[in-house]
């Protein structure tokens, strides 16, 4: 079985750079909507998503440290997994568990038939999250085709 690279879910036109300010509500609503814009979410599954993503960050806050949240939802509303990037133009108040801003967001959707495929790409962001270098560098890195060449690169060095 060949193993399928994590950021083969990433795909380029859906790393942002430029996400509105705003509170969390706001910069959630901001990056459903360029999902939309970029054809990855229809306007109708656009609606799902940002209500699915929602009510998982009142359960808990998906900031999960040094300026890195992961959004995600499962939903009836995609076919296939996949991953969008985004950066806030500004960082985002967003409870994270180590009270630090949010300066970039892992939105990841998935159909409910892909829980497997969903853990694994949410471990996946994990990791990066827990290392020093990439966590330093997604905090600096602005460039969209920079950041998506660093997630493949990520993917190389695991």
């Amino acid at each position: 079985m060949s193993v399928m690279k994590i950021s083969s879910y990433i795909r380029r036109d859906l790393v942002f750079s430029d996400i509105p300010p705003g509170d969390r509500d706001d910069v959630l609503r901001h990056a459903v909507d360029r999902l939309v814009d970029a054809d990855a979410l229809t306007a109708d599954s656009g609606q799902t998503v940002y209500r699915g993503i929602l009510k998982r960050e009142r359960i808990g806050s998906t900031g999960i440290g040094r300026g890195i949240a992961i959004p995600h939802c499962k939903t009836s509303a995609v076919e296939t997994p996949f991953v969008s990037f985004m950066k806030p133009v500004e960082p985002v108040e967003y409870g994270a568990t180590d009270g630090a801003p949010v300066h970039s967001l892992f939105v990841v959707i998935s159909p409910l038939k892909a829980a497997d495929e969903h853990l694994a790409i949410m471990r996946w962001i994990a990791k990066i999250a827990r290392n020093d270098y990439y966590a330093k560098l997604l905090s600096t890195t602005r460039d969209p085709d920079s950041l998506h060449e660093l997630f493949h690169e990520i993917d190389g060095a695991a």
